[in-house]
């Protein structure tokens, strides 16, 4: 079972189960999220393509690309950032790739449409960028939005 990650209207990233079952899952505020989203760019992430929350491993997965074109795998804990594994191999920097903005507007997004706790985040290369998560009520929520849509956020 996955993490599910708190997203609160006020923080810039804030943006199946029965509402009983998510009680018992623990959630990362939306503050924490953004702080583990600003260490991963420590570790060069410039474009972004998948983030993913594996409550077994307790580690938030981050995959994308430098700037240079290197892709990026990073996992790290979900208490406090604490870098778990990384790998990266020669690649090439796609423009269908979220840019940091475009990850902001897209979990916006997906808060405006009622998205409470995030489980993963995904682009693909056609820039199709699926967002799945649970609503305030626990029900299964999946947001669907195009890359180019980001830009006039």
């Amino acid at each position: 079972m996955k993490y599910r990650l708190w997203m609160l209207p006020a923080v810039a990233l804030g943006s199946g189960l029965s509402a009983g079952a998510m009680a018992n899952d623990i959630t990362l505020s939306a503050q924490d999220l953004a702080s583990l989203l600003s260490q991963s760019s420590e570790y060069g992430f410039t474009r972004y393509e998948k983030l993913e929350v594996d409550a077994d491993d307790g580690e938030l997965e981050v995959e994308g690309w430098r700037e240079d074109g290197w892709k990026l795998d990073v996992s790290m804990t979900l208490e406090d950032g604490t870098l778990m594994r990384e790998s990266q191999r020669k690649s090439t920097l796609p423009d269908w790739s979220l840019t940091g903005d475009e990850l902001t507007a897209a979990l916006d997004t997906a808060r405006s449409r009622g998205l409470e706790h995030l489980d993963e985040l995904e682009v693909d290369s056609d820039g199709h960028v699926e967002i799945e998560g649970y609503d305030a009520a626990g029900d299964e929520l999946n947001v669907d939005i195009h890359r180019d849509a980001l830009t006039n956020h």
